[in-house]
């Protein structure tokens, strides 16, 4: 009993503190810490699969393996990243970091994977921080809560997958943000203090490097709102005022995602729906955001729209859902005379998902587990709140509750650990994906594309991208993927009628362009390569290919000074394409220009381009009294 009066000072001081925007004391902070020490561990072991992951063909060629932009660390590089839209965003924190990786350890999957596991550590321990604060350091809710919110399968997509870095970054400064919003409303009433400002300061500048990060970032004015509600703010000009910075930033880039959007074309309304059909769509993307976060089974990597034909009716979960979100609207107004939570965890879930739940459709998929990263804070901040709740109404009920919780989260490990999994490599994945969707297109050709492209085996590639053609006849990927198998196995005449299938869909389609002048130039018609690589160059002049496509069709048509202008103009954009040397050194061998020729052959051959004897010797020969400067 001596123990009790001691405590309640301490207590009493850090709740000055906290009040006070000062830091608590060296053992309050002590005991907000050690738990980490138990909830972190738990989240590596989870997904700590991941680790020895690969690489996909979903996105990672594009952000990663194929990325220009990522390949040139220098000032001149990082300004580019801030300076151009790439694949139909513009998110140039996400890029950075993969520019810092590549420096590194270049194309190891282990790196990529290793950085986004550790950076959901972070994500996790800014989660836990401010449920504590939310809850004026209740260690019971915030515990449950970060272990609700990490330890689901659900996060799988945002962690395992290399190409959604964005999602570590975005979140990490978006809770950061949060935290430091919390901090300024809770640090004193003066609003004119230095301390005060500063922590506004602090969530406009994280702010800011969560919306670099990923565009969703520009939902965090709503949870905001809602931290006000929350914290019993009253509805003032100041209220309105301080969110000014964060809505301007929020248009501007919205504005420039926009352009970046249109510029690539990612916006898929394959299908006309009506103001009816939408609804139907936010309702029930709305319900299935609450029914996989709570039990995260049968995920996919790809959820496709439903197939219809006119004037059939929707799935029945779609007619479902608008009685869902009805029952929601319900629970906030029975629960608004009794508690803040209800209103504040659902009105946070609302806010942060709004933009994604599909009223306009972007990209193919229905539904993206990925979306609801940050709407999870809110709901697992409910549920955990909710145990503690019942547990400290009904105090017999303590040992059921949290053994349930236990056993849950037992249960969430497992599923979670086992999404790890599906996440080896490419060919999981869509294996996974096809199982529930077999008769998805993009899934058939993405599988179709691994067969032919990674494991050479052209007859089940052939028979996933022809499937992938009959349930998506306006799939340009799959035309273009069945016509390079055709090429594989010698049918050019069928791959050319495949290209251009592709392009007839889409006339700036890169790849078909690409394949079509590849496959002309291997029938010898350069002339009609030559149309097809200038197209592909005026649509991604950055792209080092590009130039050696161009430049050995030059090389074809004996144009030796073109060629020769591409193959320098392709060195500078990325010096480590060995191909480059082996083809200049042909063009400067008909300009006759040896000495040059023969320099070119041995740095191909240094980096372990097969040079055929007898053109090294051709060459070596014919620089005669350069070689020995040379040597």
């Amino acid at each position: 009993m001596q123990n009790k009066p001691r405590k309640k000072p301490v207590a009493a001081r850090t709740q000055k503190a906290k009040a006070a925007g000062r830091p608590a004391s060296g053992e309050a902070f002590l005991r907000t810490f050690i738990p980490l020490l138990f909830i972190l561990p738990v989240v590596f072991a989870a997904f700590s699969p991941i680790l020895d992951n690969e690489l996909t063909n979903w996105d990672d060629p594009a952000l990663i393996t194929e990325n220009p932009l990522i390949r040139d660390f220098s000032v001149e590089g990082v300004g580019k990243i801030f300076s151009s839209f790439y694949f139909g965003n513009y998110q140039p924190l996400h890029l950075l970091s993969y520019m810092i990786e590549y420096h590194f350890w270049q194309l190891n999957p282990a790196g990529y994977h290793a950085v986004s596991l550790v950076l959901f550590l972070l994500v996790t321990t800014l989660v836990y921080f401010f449920i504590n604060r939310l809850t004026n350091g209740n260690k019971t809710i915030a515990i449950l809560g970060a272990l609700l919110f990490s330890v689901n399968a659900m996060r799988v997509e945002s962690v395992a997958w290399a190409a959604e870095r964005k999602d570590m970054l975005y979140a990490l400064f978006y809770m950061a943000s949060l935290i430091a919003y919390v901090k300024y409303i809770t640090s004193g009433n003066n609003p004119g203090t230095n301390l005060k400002m500063r922590f506004f300061i602090y969530a406009f500048l994280f702010f800011l490097l969560s919306v670099f990060s990923k565009v969703m970032a520009v939902s965090i004015v709503g949870p905001m709102v809602f931290l006000d509600y929350y914290y019993s703010r009253k509805i003032s000009l100041r209220l309105i005022l301080e969110k000014i910075p964060f809505v301007a930033v929020s248009i501007v880039i919205g504005l420039l995602q926009i352009r970046a959007v249109a510029s690539a074309g990612t916006i898929d309304e394959s299908e006309m729906f009506t103001l009816g059909d939408r609804l139907l769509i936010v309702c029930r993307n709305l319900m299935f955001s609450f029914y996989k976060i709570l039990a995260p089974v049968n995920l996919s990597v790809f959820n496709p729209y439903p197939v219809r034909t006119p004037g059939t009716l929707w799935p029945m979960e779609f007619y479902i859902a608008p009685f869902f979100v009805l029952g929601l609207l319900i629970l906030a107004v029975w629960s608004y005379r009794k508690t803040k939570i209800v209103i504040f965890c659902l009105g946070f879930f609302l806010a942060s998902i709004a933009l994604v739940l599909q009223f306009v459709a972007i990209g193919p998929t229905l539904f993206n587990e990925r979306y609801s990263l940050m709407p999870s804070v809110a709901l697992s901040f409910g549920l955990a709140y909710a145990i503690w709740w019942i547990v400290k109404r009904y105090p017999r009920s303590k040992y059921f509750m949290f053994g349930a919780a236990g056993l849950y989260l037992v249960v969430m490990f497992v599923l979670t650990y086992q999404r790890c999994n599906v996440w080896q490599n490419s060919l999981s994945i869509w294996d996974n994906a096809l199982e529930q969707f077999p008769h998805a297109s993009m899934p058939l050709n993405n599988r179709g594309k691994i067969y032919g492209k990674d494991l050479g085996n052209t007859t089940r590639a052939m028979q996933d991208l022809t499937l992938a053609i009959r349930y998506g006849p306006n799939n340009e990927q799959a035309y273009s993927n069945r016509g390079i198998i055709y090429c594989m196995n010698g049918k050019f005449d069928s791959a050319i009628a495949d290209f251009n299938n592709a392009i007839r869909i889409n006339p700036d389609y890169y790849e078909a362009l690409v394949n079509r002048g590849i496959a002309y130039a291997q029938t010898n018609r350069p002339a009609l390569a030559l149309e097809d690589f200038n197209k592909c160059l005026a649509l991604e002049p950055a792209k080092p290919e590009g130039y050696m496509n161009r430049g050995f069709c030059y090389l074809q048509l004996k144009q030796y000074d073109k060629a020769l202008e591409d193959f320098n103009t392709g060195l500078k954009i990325d010096p480590s394409q060995s191909q480059f040397y082996i083809r200049r050194s042909q063009t400067l061998y008909n300009l006759k220009r040896y000495g040059e020729a023969f320099s070119d052959v041995q740095a191909a051959r240094s980096m372990g381009v097969p040079v055929e004897d007898s053109y090294f010797n051709l060459v070596k020969k014919a620089a005669g009294s350069d070689y020995d400067s040379l040597k």
